[in-house]
């Protein structure tokens, strides 16, 4: 199971479209995709359920913030895997083994950082066993025996770098920037790889640190960035312009961080009419080919960059 962060600091990114369609995508390919909402804005949810289905069936009962409600006060026995549920619009158009599921959000989650943030304000002989009992909590529901056999999970985070954002860098294996080429999009990535960079380390000086013949065995993590992935690109002849063509060049020379060949172009109508559906734009290639051979594209340029063979060649 491959686990992927996709985040930037920078709301407006395209970062809930890129969750969405690269899971359908991936999905549509044969792939087991779970895709978890960490954004207490709800975009990735809103994107397969309206609402009022939201409302109506999963609010109370099926959202990543009754998890970590739970976890918080140390009662109740809800699992990860009992928040999981299967978009039927989304699945209804997918063929062969593949499939997509999702945790979905709550617009309350916005409060329970607050809480993790206490949590971690305790006496100073106990606060690294604290430290990495909270932060390794998604990676713990991701480890739970009954969770199904995924291939890949995507979540998709909040524009921030508080305690929820850092326990998804700490259960994946890998990190995605979705970002427009536009100086206040690309402004804040290298703060932000800084920020990975401090957390992986201070994690795993504390896993080496926590010890005793009682203390749980904490594993070190190493998330990898694939890379910025440009997205909402103005075009030209068929070539970013010129203004994008500069920020891109800034990214990949001066910052060294590596990007995606594809980009995705400026089509905010298509994926928003779709979101309203409940279907992504990659499982409806027939109404938006060029949205769709982009996002297609991407998807087997991710596959090539975490190093799996890509079904479909």
């Amino acid at each position: 199971m491959r686990v992927v962060s996709v985040i930037n600091y920078k709301g407006g990114v395209g970062k809930t479209t890129v969750t969405a369609n690269l899971g359908a995508e991936l999905a549509r390919r044969g792939f087991r995709v779970l895709l978890i909402d960490l954004d207490p804005q709800a975009s990735l949810t809103f994107s397969f359920y309206d609402p009022n289905e939201w409302e109506a069936s999963l609010a109370d009962s099926h959202t990543i913030k009754r998890w970590f409600d739970e976890l918080v006060v140390a009662q109740g026995d809800t699992s990860l895997v009992d928040l999981i549920v299967r978009p039927p619009a989304a699945n209804a158009r997918i063929k062969g083994a593949g499939s997509i599921d999702l945790v979905a959000s709550h617009l309350g989650l916005i409060n329970v950082d607050l809480v993790l943030a206490a949590e971690l304000v305790v006496a100073p002989a106990k606060s690294r066993p604290k430290y990495l009992e909270v932060h390794s909590w998604l990676a713990a529901g991701l480890a739970s025996p009954g969770l199904p056999a995924y291939d890949v999970v995507l979540i998709d985070c909040p524009p921030n770098f508080n305690v929820v954002t850092k326990t998804a860098i700490v259960a994946s294996d890998d990190i995605l920037i979705p970002s427009r080429a536009d100086y206040l999009s690309t402004l804040g990535i290298s703060y932000l790889l800084g920020n990975v960079n401090d957390l992986v380390g201070e994690y795993n000086e504390y896993t080496g640190q926590v010890g005793g013949k009682r203390a749980k065995t904490w594993t070190r993590i190493e998330p990898r960035v694939l890379g910025v992935l440009f997205t909402m690109v103005q075009l030209y002849g068929g070539r970013p312009t010129i203004a994008s063509q500069d920020f891109i060049s800034r990214m990949q020379n001066r910052l060294m961080v590596p990007t995606f060949d594809v980009k995705i172009r400026s089509h905010q109508g298509v994926f928003a009419q779709s979101s309203h559906k409940g279907v992504p734009v990659a499982l409806t290639p027939e109404l938006h080919s060029d949205v769709a051979r982009e996002i297609r594209n991407l998807a087997t340029e991710f596959l090539a960059k975490i190093g799996w063979k890509d079904s479909n060649d």
